[in-house]
């Protein structure tokens, strides 16, 4: 196999080598997909990328805390679940605490890890790093690692996602237009 470093950050605005490899990785999933991130706020082109990925059948499947440490972002990142949810892609909050593993896993094929949240600030504004792994063993391990991680998760809902107060959607939606910022 072989792997693949690379960087990004600002100075590569306005192309982003790794939102483009994460829209990559995604338009390439046959059989499954398995994300991990702590943050998840994207822009339209990733939500869309996911949804489509699920609608074709792909076994999508997002791991996040359960337990966030920024609870304002943990709010935002729960507006974008509910068509994440209706398109199949299965959410799983990692209950034993504060998930901060970043990774896209790909057909048991090809894997990336990193530094890179699947948020605005990381594609847009931070400097950040990862690997791209295509068929090595160490793409088992994190399926390995995935697959454990899930099991000590529990799956997130549409109805649970529906059943949220309407206080906390409102607010929740209110600070998406400013989720760039925190």
């Amino acid at each position: 196999g072989w792997c693949q470093p690379f960087t990004d950050g600002p100075l590569n605005n306005p192309d982003n080598p790794i939102e483009d490899t994460y829209l990559q990785l995604i338009a390439s999933a046959q059989k499954m997909l398995y994300i991990t991130t702590p943050y998840y706020a994207v822009e339209e082109s990733m939500q869309k990328a996911l949804c489509i990925a699920a609608d074709a059948g792909v076994d999508v499947r997002l791991v996040v805390p359960a337990i966030p440490d920024k609870k304002y972002v943990y709010m935002v990142a729960e507006t974008y679940w509910g068509e994440l949810l209706a398109h199949g892609v299965k959410i799983y909050r990692y209950t034993p605490g504060f998930v901060h593993a970043k990774s896209v896993m790909v057909d048991r094929e090809v894997a990336l890890v990193g530094s890179t949240n699947m948020d605005y600030r990381t594609f847009q504004l931070h400097y950040e790093c990862a690997v791209l792994l295509y068929h090595m063993p160490a793409v088992e391990d994190l399926l390995e690692d995935l697959d454990h991680m899930v099991a000590q998760s529990e799956p997130y809902t549409l109805a649970e996602w529906n059943r949220r107060s309407w206080l906390r959607k409102m607010c929740a939606s209110l600070l998406r237009l400013v989720a760039i910022w925190f």
